[in-house]
């Protein structure tokens, strides 16, 4: 018979590391070992009981995927698996496709993790300084600026409705 498991979890400080490491075990037991990319042991602690609570609402692998999946990847997910129809109008997807050029153009390369609320106001901000380009002839034209209006009207379904 095996051992009684004393602790949820640990935080330890690998030989040869400055960053601190976590160990816990996933919903199947498993042990799992991971860096916690700081040398701050209350923050170390911190992200150990995230994993944890995301262990036990069994959301640790979404998480995780969060962790290394690019805010680009993210949108092509979304885009095929919760915009097109009939999960969506066809209107509502055409807005999306349109919001996504600019997005992915801004935040295309940053993990998921890391787009966060002052990452998009920063990016809204910018992009209402722009101008609005048309298309004619053989080229575009630009107009005015960027009305807050017109702009949240193209961009409103990409916060997850």
């Amino acid at each position: 018979m095996s051992r009684p498991i004393e602790h949820d979890g640990v935080v330890y400080r690998r030989e040869g590391s400055k960053f601190l490491s976590m160990c816990y075990r996933d919903r199947a037991g498993k042990r799992q070992r991971e860096s916690t990319f700081t040398e701050d042991w209350q923050e170390a602690n911190k992200m150990l009981r995230a994993r944890l609570d995301a262990r036990d609402g069994n959301v640790l692998q979404v998480v995780r995927r969060g962790e290394s999946l690019s805010f680009g990847e993210w949108v092509d997910l979304f885009l095929d698996n919760y915009s097109k129809p009939p999960v969506r109008q066809p209107g509502t997807h055409s807005a999306n496709l349109r919001c996504v050029q600019h997005l992915k153009k801004a935040l295309a390369t940053r993990r998921l993790i890391d787009v966060g609320p002052d990452e998009i106001e920063l990016y809204l901000r910018e992009r209402l300084r722009q101008r609005v380009k048309v298309r004619v002839g053989k080229g575009y034209r630009e107009l005015g600026l960027i009305k807050a209006k017109r702009f949240t009207k193209k961009c409103v379904c990409l916060d997850g409705c």
